[in-house]
């Protein structure tokens, strides 16, 4: 789930959503790559993903930055009309760059820790594009239906609760809205006016998840609460405090094929990815500088 930022909305936001080359009409998923046009109906026929769509101080926010973003998303959130999603995008975006360029100003990227996650960030993103270039390509049609047919056709899928949540920046704020829910609040009227999160405009319905689709925080008590029930207390996740409300439980049904295909095909591209890793290690001399073996030390 990407939670949307802390922060209020910009005064960006309003200048972010008229300089969208969308047109409003069918259209409600985008189709995002940088050789074609970003979108089947746009104002201008050669927008594509570098297609600048706000600046922050001459740092520019493309279509494929918001094409990136709307990936994360939830499918039920995904599946909210374009023109409903890109302007809370589109600031979330210019927040993610004002925020940025402050902590740049402020030389915390200079700082050894965030120079180390900064690092660890980017060794991720090339592992993951490596996965995704190098270790699916042996990954077949026919591997993946025999996996399929060995390990899921015909068997009941995960528990799923329908979850709806509502985001806000302190416990206090949190604390209130549990306070006016018991109070008769409609939980998807006060999500849509006060949540935070970019699952705002749907009432903050994450949809039915299974326990791994959620945050490990809000999976916890979601699956702790009966339908119907709302958390009895804020609960802490990424930086921000949530209440949670369940609307329904129910046995999950073995996925079909066609949904399945691609987890099953990255759980393949992973094992592949492993083997390939352990190869390349292989090919390498390693060293330990500390006292030890920390794999020895660590499992003795």
């Amino acid at each position: 789930m990407l939670a949307g930022s802390l922060l209020p909305r910009p005064v960006l936001a309003q200048a972010a959503s008229e300089v969208s080359p969308l047109v409003p009409g069918t259209l409600k998923k985008p189709i995002f790559d940088t050789v074609t046009p970003v979108y089947k109906t746009a104002k201008k026929p050669g927008s594509t993903a570098t297609t600048v769509v706000a600046e922050v101080d001459g740092r520019a926010v493309t279509l494929g930055d918001v094409g990136d973003a709307i990936a994360e998303l939830p499918p039920t959130v995904q599946a909210l009309p374009l023109m409903t999603l890109f302007p809370r995008i589109v600031d979330e975006l210019v927040r993610r760059q004002a925020l940025d360029i402050r902590a740049h100003q402020q030389g915390i990227d200079e700082k050894p820790a965030v120079r180390r996650k900064i690092q660890a960030a980017t060794d991720k993103v090339l592992a993951d594009e490596f996965l995704r270039s190098d270790a699916l390509r042996p990954v077949t049609e026919a591997a993946l239906l025999a996996r399929y047919t060995q390990e899921i056709a015909g068997k009941p899928g995960p528990d799923q609760v329908r979850t709806r949540i509502i985001m806000v920046p302190t416990e206090q704020e949190a604390r209130s809205i549990i306070a006016e829910l018991h109070a008769g609040t409609d939980f998807a009227t006060l999500a849509r006016q006060v949540s935070k999160d970019t699952t705002a405009p749907a009432g903050g319905d994450l949809g039915y998840l299974a326990r791994d689709g959620l945050n490990p925080e809000i999976g916890a008590v979601a699956f702790a609460l009966r339908p119907g029930d709302v958390s009895p207390y804020p609960v802490s996740s990424m930086d921000a405090w949530f209440v949670i409300k369940v609307e329904d439980r129910r046995q999950g049904k073995a996925a079909t094929y066609q949904e399945i295909a691609p987890q099953l095909a990255r759980q393949m591209a992973q094992q592949i990815y492993a083997e390939q890793v352990q190869k390349f290690a292989e090919k390498y001399e390693l060293s330990f500088p500390l006292a030890g073996d920390p794999d020895r030390d660590a499992h003795g």
